[in-house]
C-alpha cells in the first residue's frame, strides 16, 4: 500500500518551518495556530517521526525535519507561482506581496490585524520568501526587501534603514560583567546568517578595525534562526533593531555591545511603474507609513 503525504500538510509545515513558529504560520496560512499543530501532527504520524522539538514557546527543526523542509521548499514554491500565475486576480482592490521573511514575522504580520479592521474591503495576500521578485514572471503586484531601493523598472518607497546591532541573551552577558568591547568578541561564538553574507565584515568594518580576525561560530540560514541560536545563551548574533526594538525593552535581548551599523540600505516597499495607481497598492502604502511614524512617535 502507497502511503500519500498531503500537500496541505506540507504546506502548513514549510511555513512553520520557515517562522519556527506555529502561530506566525497560522498568519501566513489564515488558519488557527491549533490547525497548524494537529497538521503538523498527521503528517509526522504518516511519516513515523518528529519534525519539530516542541519547546516552551517556540519550536525548532528536528533533524529530518530541517532535511524534509530543504527538499520540499524549492517544489513548493513553484506550485504556488503557478496557482498564482493561474488565479492571478486584476481586480483594483487586491494586491499580492512578496515580504521578505524577517520583515513579515517580525514586523508585517503582528500588524495586519489593524490594516484588515481598517480596509476590510481589500484583498492583501502576503508570500513570505527570500528570493527576489521579478514582477514580470512572478505572481506578485508589489514586494518589500532589503537594498538600496533602485531595483530596475520599478519605483521604491523607503520604509526605515537598516540599524545592524549585535545582541545575546542576558545571561551570556551577566557571565562577562559587563557589554563586550569588540576586540573581545574573537573569544566569542557568534552566529552567522546565511541569508546575509558578509554582515559581520561589514559590521566589524564600521568600527573601523577592518583587520580584526572575523570570530568563530555556527552558520543558520535565517534571521528566525539567529535569534533561536541567541537564546541558546552563548553565542552573539547581528540582528535588524527594527526587529527586536521590544525584545530588547523587554529584556529578552541585551545589546552585546554598543556598536551600531547603519546606512543608505534599508527596507522599502517596491513595485512596478504600471501598478503605481492601483487603489490597493496606495492604500497599502499610505497605511505602511502612518505605521512607521507612528512607531517613531
Amino acid at each position: 500500500m502507497k502511503i500519500k503525504l498531503s500537500l496541505q500538510n506540507l504546506n502548513t509545515f514549510a511555513a512553520a518551518a520557515q517562522t519556527l513558529s506555529f502561530q506566525a504560520a497560522a498568519a501566513i496560512l489564515h488558519v488557527t495556530p491549533s490547525a497548524v499543530s494537529h497538521q503538523i501532527r498527521n503528517l509526522e504520524s504518516v511519516l513515523g517521526y518528529p519534525l519539530f522539538e516542541r519547546l516552551d514557546k517556540a519550536v525548532k527543526l528536528t533533524h529530518r525535519g530541517q532535511q524534509l523542509y530543504l527538499d520540499i521548499t524549492e517544489p513548493l514554491q513553484q506550485i504556488h507561482q503557478a496557482s498564482r500565475k493561474a488565479l492571478r486576480c486584476t481586480d483594483d482592490l487586491s494586491l499580492a506581496l512578496s515580504v521578505a521573511p524577517v520583515f513579515a514575522t517580525r514586523w508585517l504580520l503582528p500588524r495586519l490585524k489593524d490594516f484588515r479592521a481598517q480596509y476590510p474591503n481589500v484583498s492583501l495576500s502576503v508570500v513570505a520568501t527570500s528570493s527576489i521578485a521579478d514582477f514580470r514572471n512572478d505572481p506578485f503586484d508589489a514586494a518589500i526587501r532589503m537594498g538600496s531601493g533602485h531595483w530596475p523598472d520599478t519605483l521604491s518607497t523607503r520604509l526605515f534603514n537598516k540599524c545592524i546591532v549585535a545582541v545575546c541573551h542576558p545571561n551570556l552577558l551577566i557571565k562577562n560583567g559587563g557589554q563586550f568591547g569588540i576586540e573581545q568578541l574573537s573569544t566569542q561564538s557568534i552566529i552567522h546568517n546565511a541569508s546575509m553574507k558578509g554582515l559581520w565584515q561589514e559590521w566589524l568594518n564600521s568600527t573601523g578595525l577592518s583587520t580584526f580576525p572575523i570570530p568563530t561560530g555556527i552558520e543558520v540560514p535565517s534571521t528566525a534562526q539567529v535569534l533561536e541560536a541567541i537564546s541558546a545563551e552563548e553565542a552573539i548574533g547581528l540582528v535588524d533593531l527594527n526587529f527586536i526594538d521590544q525584545d530588547i525593552k523587554d529584556g529578552r535581548l541585551v545589546y552585546a555591545c554598543s556598536h551600531q551599523l547603519s546606512g543608505d540600505d534599508g527596507y522599502f516597499l517596491t513595485y512596478p511603474e504600471t501598478l503605481y495607481d492601483r487603489t490597493a497598492l496606495q492604500i497599502f502604502k499610505q497605511w505602511l507609513e502612518a505605521q512607521i511614524e507612528g512607531n517613531i512617535g
